[in-house]
């Protein structure tokens, strides 16, 4: 495995600015306590927010298969910690102990032992009861719904108070604050949401019920009183409907139970038509039908898309439930292709999937998936074959170049890394990928570049890639060019050219600067002085840089004595 990722795989895998971060961290030696299981590195690097990072890497034939940092980087691509454990391996690998793996820690134990052992890895990590405890479910044989042991303990009050609670945690606030504080709201109401589906994932169909359930009725009763311009609320109801419907399908309801339910959600469903919401008598649609043999069924009464949804239900149910035979007869029935070849990947009946998926798979995303199952299942050279030919399906290909490229690169696949890094960069190009197809196209360059150039420049919200290639690419004027384009609503875009060019073209810094600053400064609002004081600063700097320091001091002297009248302004201006 030592060879399987290189510094270029790394630097496709990630921005340039983590890239050389990471490089930076690996040459102060910030790794320490590292250790490799199998294909799984481990290691600590030190942190400039907590004393240390905690990262675990997965490798494969491919290269990188799976990567996690303990720190919050959340910009795209690999985080600079991650880098420098790599880095760390690629020049040092002989610095990665060598650790068992679990099955072999636990094989030597009795089974008494492992019990004893479990038990204290989850009276330590309480969070674990939960998945221990699914993990354990006794699968019934039969392929009917979940049939409870005796009615669920959840208290339907309990609920529809903490329910009831949230949503008049708003009360008392102009409609205007209350727009600004939804998002929030729709979050404490999701965590019930996600309580609900515990249960269902336990068995506790039931429960899951009442709670759902209530969730839908009291947000539907509410949803008329609050601002909901940005549709969080909206969002939340809808996303309500297909769980709503599997606990409904799973739970073991009398016929006077569904009387009884129906007649509690249809008035919430009927008032919500008026709202715009289009797809929730699907719920009706499952309290009627209950668990149907047939629920693929196209009711002429009904829009044809609720079998599909119902349909979906179920083989969530089918497949928590693990009844695998039914499961299949539903995929291949219904053209649920993709779940059908993930779960015969799943049972090791890989020869069936790659057969089914050859000839079915229609789309890029579809292709993803099933290559990224392949993979995990120790079959690389049939993930790529698959991968490989999405790239020419229709489809969002972003995603799958990302995946696809790194892993043609370490396997020594230049041609196909360039056709899977194209197929990205044309549906979403960024200056990673422009480095990446740079790196790999040698002779070819040349000719390529002015077509990726063409990409970035006939669409207005490629901007700031289009800059950010002037400016890795030292054409200055170009990428100052797009500045002044963008000058009035992307200052994001202005600073970092204004940044990468104050030692080549400090005349223009100190313009865009003064225009930026004295902007601000006319919003009259002390919440921009701060940001204004800012631009002043990089301003100086250029002023400074051409040894221009009392041109720089006499327009300070001016500015303070313009705006003398206002005081935080003036304070702020101290800092220069």
């Amino acid at each position: 495995m030592e060879n399987v990722v290189s510094e270029d795989t790394l630097k496709s895998l990630s921005t340039p600015t983590s890239f050389s971060r990471g490089d930076e961290l690996y040459q102060d030696g910030a790794i320490f306590d590292t250790s490799r299981q199998s294909n799984v590195l481990r290691g600590k690097c030190r942190g400039s927010s907590a004393p240390y990072y905690e990262i675990v890497v997965r490798l494969d034939e491919g290269g990188i298969q799976e990567a996690y940092c303990s720190c919050p980087y959340s910009f795209g691509g690999l985080c600079k910690h991650i880098i420098a454990l790599m880095l760390t391996f690629i020049h040092s690998p002989d610095e990665f102990a060598e650790q068992k793996s679990v099955y072999e820690l636990l094989e030597s134990l009795a089974k008494d032992e492992i019990i004893s052992v479990i038990s204290k890895l989850v009276n330590r990590y309480p969070e674990l009861y939960t998945w221990l405890q699914n993990e354990t479910l006794v699968v019934s044989e039969t392929s009917q719904p979940v049939q409870l042991q005796g009615k669920s303990r959840v208290s339907q009050a309990v609920y529809q108070n903490q329910i009831r609670r949230i949503l008049r945690s708003l009360d008392g606030y102009r409609m205007s604050e209350v727009y600004w504080m939804m998002g929030d709201m729709v979050a404490q109401l999701s965590q019930i949401g996600d309580t609900a589906f515990e249960f269902l994932q336990s068995g506790d169909a039931q429960g899951a019920l009442i709670i759902f359930s209530t969730l839908f009725i009291e947000t539907g009763k509410g949803f008329s009183g609050f601002d909901d311009s940005d549709g969080y609320l909206s969002s939340f109801i809808e996303d309500l409907a297909l769980p709503l419907c599997e606990a409904i399908l799973s739970a073991d309801l009398s016929n006077a139970e569904r009387i009884k339910i129906y007649k509690k959600l249809e008035p919430i469903i009927s008032d919500l038509h008026s709202y715009g919401f289009d797809d929730l008598d699907v719920i009706l649609i499952a309290i009627n039908r209950g668990w149907s043999d047939e629920p693929l069924i196209e009711a002429e009464d009904y829009n044809p898309r609720y079998a599909n949804y119902l349909n979906e239900v179920k083989l969530n149910i089918l497949e928590r439930k693990n009844h695998i035979e039914e499961y299949l007869k539903i995929c291949l029935k219904s053209g649920a292709i993709v779940r059908y070849v993930l779960k015969q990947i799943e049972i090791g009946e890989i020869d069936r999937a790659l057969e089914v998926a050859f000839k079915n798979i229609a789309s890029s995303d579809e292709a993803l998936a099933v290559a990224i199952a392949l993979r995990e299942a120790n079959r690389l050279s049939d993930a790529l074959s698959l991968a490989e030919k999405g790239v020419e399906m229709e489809g969002r290909k972003n995603e799958l170049g990302l995946w696809l490229g790194p892993i043609e690169e370490t396997q020594g696949r230049t041609e196909q890394a360039i056709q899977a890094y194209l197929a990205a960069y044309y549906e979403a190009p960024t200056l990673e990928l422009y480095n990446a197809l740079k790196r790999l196209t040698a002779e070819n360059w040349l000719h390529l570049r002015p077509i990726l150039m063409l990409k970035l420049q006939e669409n207005p919200s490629h901007a700031r890639v289009l800059a950010d290639v002037y400016l890795a690419e030292h054409e200055w004027d170009q990428a100052i060019a797009i500045a002044c384009k963008v000058s009035q609503w992307d200052y994001v875009l202005v600073e970092k050219v204004v940044d990468a060019v104050l030692p080549h073209r400090p005349d223009w810094v100190i313009q865009a600067c003064e225009a930026q600053a004295e902007g601000l400064i006319a919003r009259t609002q002390s919440k921009y002085y701060s940001i204004a004081v800012n631009w002043l600063g990089k301003m100086k700097k250029a002023y400074i840089s051409t040894g221009r320091k009392a041109e720089w001091l006499e327009y300070l002297e001016n500015l303070k004595a313009k705006y003398y009248r206002r005081p935080a302004l003036q304070a702020e201006l101290r800092r220069l």
